[in-house]
């Protein structure tokens, strides 16, 4: 059986290609985001999700729950996905100079690469039941997380066009015993190096400007207007993540609470990824919007990052713009099934 989910942008949406482009949108890029989000669910529920990188998932071996629907040695995925219809294209031409907000203060900056804006559609492929937890998955994301990779540059955020489908494919498989779309997997408790969601905070910021210049007040933009102006003009974003991030990191951040790279990552000595995902502002629904997560992985500084960033005062220094936060912090499996149904 196949299903069809029909994607609109809200964000550029990358997928990584050859050279490190975004030549094509690539099925690979979106699995991946897809296994990732999954394993983080999985082991909010108390489930078994092994880490991928250590390849000790195999059939001889055995599976862990995440491994037995995306696959490990011996073992094949249980779905096969294809893009169909992609309607998207890059931002700004890929031969072009990369953008780099760099905000006051800062000698580097971040560099933000021609992601694809625009519509396509994810065909699944599949048993019913793997393609009602491929629905489910999705409706979660279009909701909370993002679609493809650089999810910490503000990439990935869209919304679902024929959700009314998905919806139905989601609730078709309910589980027999507790009635719910998504089941308790075990009492696993959460690893402190591995993605999990009751360590993980979501965030949105919504506001309404009149002002159609808004954004050139924003920290870092202005130098690069003449990069941005065309993207605002046609597909209403604007690139605020990096003047976000540096508010918080370099701003807000007091050092002897911990190393600001752990939570904020760096590429020197070593890579280490950024926890706090925070996306471009978009218009959606007549507001524009900002929306985000954190895995809050350290108990360490888990408070006190968490209240920065759900500080509103925060959002307006950086926007030079009233607006309302909403949040949602998850510390127990309940908080996780509570958030999973309320995306159903």
């Amino acid at each position: 059986m196949e299903i069809r989910i029909r994607i609109r942008t809200l964000t550029p949406l990358w997928t990584g290609g050859v050279d490190r482009t975004c030549d094509r949108l690539h099925e690979t890029g979106i699995i991946g985001s897809l296994r990732w989000w999954y394993e983080a669910i999985v082991r909010g529920l108390g489930g078994e999700a092994c880490d991928p990188s250590q390849g000790t998932c195999g059939f001889d071996a055995g599976l862990c729950d995440v491994c037995q629907l995306f696959g490990a040695t011996g073992w094949r995925r249980r779905f096969r996905l294809e893009i169909v219809d992609d309607q998207t294209t890059p931002i700004w031409q890929p031969t072009d100079q990369m953008l780099n907000v760099r905000p006051p203060g800062r000698t580097r900056g971040w560099y933000l690469p021609p992601g694809g804006m625009g519509r396509l559609t994810l065909k699944f492929i599949g048993d019913p039941k793997v393609l009602s937890l491929m629905a489910a998955l999705l409706l979660f994301l279009e909701k909370r997380g993002n679609l493809g990779a650089k999810p910490q540059l503000g990439y990935g955020v869209f919304a679902i066009e024929n959700r009314d489908e998905a919806l139905k494919w989601a609730r078709r498989n309910n589980d027999a015993e507790s009635g719910r779309e998504w089941r308790v997997h075990g009492g696993k408790e959460p690893d402190k190096d591995l993605p999990d969601l009751r360590r993980f905070g979501f965030f949105k910021y919504q506001f309404e400007t009149t002002k159609p210049g808004w954004w050139t007040q924003v920290p870092g933009l202005n130098r690069v207007s003449t990069q941005v102006q065309p993207i605002v003009s046609q597909y209403k974003i604007v690139p605020v993540s990096p003047a976000l991030k540096n508010e918080w990191r370099f701003n807000r951040w007091n050092r002897k609470w911990g190393n600001d790279r752990e939570i904020f990552g760096t590429l020197r000595p070593d890579r280490i990824r950024s926890k706090v995902a925070v996306s471009w502002a978009y218009r959606d629904n007549g507001k524009w919007e900002v929306r985000g997560w954190v895995w809050l992985k350290s108990p360490n500084w888990a408070d006190r990052g968490w209240n920065i960033l759900n500080d509103s005062q925060v959002w307006q220094t950086v926007l030079k713009l009233h607006g309302r936060i909403d949040t949602y912090r998850l510390i127990s499996i309940q908080d996780v099934l509570e958030m999973l149904e309320e995306t159903l």
